[in-house]
């Protein structure tokens, strides 16, 4: 008995599932009919889309571009030639190497200072001579004895004799040769009693904190560039740290080969633990108060245009737009083509046609309560 009652059970629950399945495929044949657009259109029946409103506001957007380091400031240092018969000099003493970390005044090298303290006193002599003249020859103008022309001669005399000392007071204070700026040494390389002729390169001192950045900016997004803005760092050196910047130079010029702008970020570098020369890829944040975006679901390529089908009464309107690039939320710009409040299909316009009847309405074309967006 127990048995019949399971089979008859067994088949009541058969029967109830066959006969709901079949009424889910009629149902679901019958809505695929009304979807299709060719018989929506010869029933003049709308066909179903899915719609968003557009709507405008705050977007946020990441830019990035490769980077690479560069010096805050770079200090390079020459001997000028000597206004002696001195044509080089002897170096007495050095204080850096290449990597040493200087101060601004630090002393690098010394020379040896004889030759150059005998010259200024001899020149100090000359123009103390010199000055003894015209002091003379102005008197004897006074009484006559002497023309205006010799005063003038004593005059450019006595100038020439000064000029002559300043130089060699400046010969003596570059015996001792000091770094002008904060920072680290590159280029020095001489030792004790090694004689520099005048004219060369001495020294190559390098400011590495602050550190700056050359980042490539995509001539694309120009438009959202500002001065000041924040900007974070990731070096092929340090790959498990990240450095904080900010834009600090917009150059006037855009590469035209490569399409971006070499802007420069400066980043702090306490101890000069950043090298100049280290590449990376540095990420800018940007935001626009008033931007357009829609689902890139919307957006329909046509020979290389843009489209979206607006609606408009009940009826599909097709629209040209220019989009921007994707933002972090998934959504695309809308640089122009759309304004607020715009109604953009985003299921089933793939068929449609412009002014084709539309029903937008999401619950009652699926016979589902799904809240409306």
């Amino acid at each position: 008995m127990r048995s019949f009652i399971r089979w008859t059970a067994g088949l009541l629950l058969l029967a109830c599932v066959t006969v709901g399945v079949a009424m889910w495929q009629l149902r679901a044949r019958d809505a695929m009919k009304a979807w299709d657009p060719d018989v929506a259109r010869a029933r003049n029946a709308p066909l179903p889309v899915r719609t968003v409103k557009v709507d405008t506001k705050e977007l946020e957007e990441t830019i990035g571009g490769t980077a690479v380091t560069f010096p805050a400031e770079t200090a390079t240092i020459s001997i000028p030639l000597s206004s002696s018969q001195a044509t080089d000099r002897e170096v007495k003493q050095v204080n850096a190497r290449q990597g040493t970390v200087v101060k601004k005044g630090d002393v690098l090298v010394t020379f040896e200072p004889t030759i150059f303290q005998q010259t200024v006193k001899q020149r100090q002599a000359l123009a103390a001579k010199a000055q003894q003249e015209v002091n003379t020859y102005t008197s004897l103008h006074k009484s006559k004895a002497a023309s205006a022309i010799q005063v003038k001669d004593a005059e450019a005399a006595l100038e020439t004799a000064k000029l002559d000392l300043s130089l060699a007071e400046r010969d003596l204070r570059l015996c001792q040769i000091t770094s002008p700026i904060d920072g680290v040494v590159e280029q020095l390389d001489v030792v004790p009693g090694m004689r520099i002729a005048g004219g060369g390169v001495l020294a190559v001192v390098h400011k590495l904190d602050p550190i700056y950045i050359q980042m490539d900016y995509p001539m694309e997004r120009l438009d959202a560039l500002r001065l000041g803005q924040e900007a974070e760092v990731n070096l092929d050196a340090f790959a498990q740290e990240s450095f904080k910047g900010k834009v600090i130079r917009i150059p006037p010029i855009v590469s035209t080969k490569t399409r971006v702008l070499p802007i420069m970020i400066e980043a702090p570098n306490p101890d000069n633990r950043i090298k100049a020369g280290i590449s990376g890829f540095a990420r800018i944040k940007t935001s626009k108060p008033k931007a357009t975006t829609i689902p890139p679901v919307a957006v329909i390529k046509k020979q290389e245009k843009a489209m979206v089908v607006c609606v408009e009464n009940n009826h599909a309107k097709l629209r040209e737009v220019h989009t921007g690039s994707l933002t972090q939320t998934g959504e695309i710009e809308v640089l122009d083509g759309l304004k607020n409040g715009d109604e953009v299909v985003i299921f089933g316009h793939d068929s449609i046609k412009e002014n084709d009847v539309v029903n937008a309405d999401w619950k009652q074309w699926t016979h589902r309560d799904f809240p409306q967006q």
